[in-house]
């Protein structure tokens, strides 16, 4: 991704104009990362920002008793890090590759001269956290008050919008997610979204196949995900 694209996806780029954007390239480091690989731990010091030229990452929670909680998937262009950066607390969240990856890097002791010399970066950063704060805040509450079906329908309907492509055969998610990932977006076990998704292929609503998903009849999600009886 050069710097046309990251102007274009990214919100540190999308404010720089082309001399800022060379001077924060010049800041940055580029890193790759394999697929399953802990980018970081919640808990952890935060001293430097992410943002997403290739691949997919998701953010999530880590019980005491090991269980996940994902709290959003991010694609190219997409920051992430920020938080622990701008606050100089620990890291809130664990991130983890979902494929093979590649970053920019920024450094905390060279982007906050930075954001200091360039103060409407600092505001699109402000921006895009508080939107994802919101979404956040939006989704728990949400599902929160739904049983099984209507949240994996909504959940299921929310990746069609992000990743979907349409198909022959329905809209195909282009990203493989295990059941036990489905059931980390949802908040319930493996099994629990196991049993779901088995009715729903079985009735045809979708097709699910070694982590890959296809919508089939996205109306009868739509009309489950509306249900909110518990």
């Amino acid at each position: 991704m050069d710097i046309d694209e990251l102007r274009k996806r990214s919100v540190v780029f999308a404010a720089l104009n082309d001399e800022e954007a060379a001077t924060l390239m010049q800041l940055a480091r580029v890193v790759n990362h394999p697929a399953k690989h802990v980018v970081f731990q919640e808990g952890e010091a935060g001293d430097h920002l992410l943002v997403v030229m290739q691949g997919r990452v998701k953010v999530s929670l880590i019980s005491p008793d090991g269980k996940e909680a994902i709290l959003s998937i991010l694609e190219p262009g997409d920051v992430f890090g920020e938080m622990a950066l701008l606050d100089g607390e620990p890291r809130s969240a664990s991130v983890t590759t979902m494929e093979n990856c590649a970053f920019l890097v920024l450094w905390r002791r060279d982007f906050l001269p930075f954001l200091e010399r360039n103060p409407q970066v600092a505001l699109k950063l402000l921006a895009a956290l508080s939107k994802r704060l919101r979404s956040t805040n939006d989704m728990v509450g949400n599902l929160s008050f739904l049983h099984l079906p209507a949240r994996l329908a909504r959940i299921l309907l929310n990746l069609g919008q992000q990743y979907g492509k349409l198909t022959a055969e329905g809209i195909a998610i282009g990203l493989k997610l295990s059941q036990e990932e489905l059931g980390n977006l949802v908040g319930v076990s493996r099994e629990s979204v196991n049993r779901q998704v088995r009715l729903w292929v079985e009735s045809g609503v979708l097709d699910y196949t070694h982590g890959t998903i296809i919508l089939k009849n996205s109306d009868a999600l739509f009309r489950e995900s509306l249900n909110a009886e518990r």
